[in-house]
This record gives structure tokens, sequence and C-alpha cells, in this order.
């Protein structure tokens, strides 16, 4: 029985067990489905991986671009205290009126308004970096100091007695990178 169980195997190639039987009519359909499953699974994992990269520059941005505002407003209020020279102003002389304001902004102070005074790279290179007449002390994690220009003109409103000095402030405030600025104006108009 043995020696035929051996020459059924030669002519075969293969054990005559009928359990064997079933494994030798596969065609490799479970390997398939396994491998397209598993690409599908390593495309959702890449497409999660990306929106979180994404979300998470966006939030690097978010906050790069509200340590640009809260530079900027810093500015805004050195400029007010400039503008009143209080808390240990240092700017000589004070500002009084309308006096030292030019056109060129010398020392920060410019003559007459323009709605868009920061695009004008001279009149920028004039702006007075925060802190510098009311001794601030400088802000952390800026990739540089905050700045700021003062322009001054007479005003009158409906229901003045008399025309005031009004005072347009534009500051500029940078994030952790040089990219990423604000600009921010208010009008202060002296009590």
């Amino acid at each position: 029985m043995k020696s035929e169980a051996r020459l059924k195997m030669k002519m075969t190639g293969r054990a005559c067990n009928d359990r064997m039987s079933f494994t030798t009519k596969q065609q490799g359909a479970v390997l398939v489905v396994g491998l397209i499953m598993l690409l599908v699974m390593t495309l959702i994992g890449l497409s999660a991986m990306r929106s979180t990269i994404l979300e998470e520059k966006m939030a690097g941005n978010f906050r790069d671009s509200n340590i640009a505002f809260q530079a900027a407003e810093a500015a805004l209020r050195d400029g007010e205290k400039d503008v009143l020279c209080q808390g240990g102003c240092t700017r000589n002389p004070a500002i009084s009126g309308l006096i030292n304001f030019d056109a060129s902004c010398t020392a920060g102070l410019c003559g007459g308004w323009s709605p868009t005074v920061w695009t004008d790279a001279t009149k920028m290179g004039n702006a007075v970096v925060y802190g510098t007449y009311t001794a601030a002390t400088a802000i952390s994690g800026v990739a540089a100091p905050p700045k700021y220009l003062v322009e001054g003109r007479k005003c009158n409103a409906a229901g003045w007695a008399t025309w005031k000095n009004c005072y347009q402030i534009t500051a500029t405030g940078f994030g952790g990178s040089l990219t990423t600025t604000r600009i921010l104006q208010e009008v202060y108009i002296m009590p």
C-alpha cells in the first residue's frame, strides 16, 4: 500500500489525501483581496496625515497672525503714551500741538494724513520703534519690534466748538516671522 501511495505521489506531485485536494484548487483570490484592502487602508491613512498636517499649519499661522496683531496693538498704545507724554516719556521736545510734524515723518511725526502711510518705505523708515520714547519693555516672541507713525492735523466735527488736534497713529506689528505683519490705525483726539 505504501508503494502505491508513493507511485501516486510521483505521478501527481502531491499526496493522495482528500484534505489536501481543497487547497490545491485555490487561485490566490484571498491574496488579491487582502492587497486591495491594504492599499485602501494606506490611502485612508495618508489622507488623514495630510489633513492633520494642514490643520497644524493653519493653527501655527493663526498663532503667528495673533502675535503680530497683539504687537501692533501694543504699538498703538505706545503711540498714545508718546502723544500724551505719559509713562516716562523721553521725546525731546515732547509732542505739543502740531509742532515738529513734517512731510518726511522725521522722528515718526508726519504732517497731514495719508490713509496708506504704511506703503511709503521712506516714511516707515522713520517710524518710531516700540518703547523708544516711553521706555516700554521689549515684546518677546516677535521677529522685529513693532513700530508706529503719528500723523497730526487739526480736525473739527459737528458739535465741537473749536478745532482740535487729532493724531492718526499707524502701527505695524510683526509675528514670529517678518512675513507676518499686521497694520492697525486709530485716530486719537486730544481732550
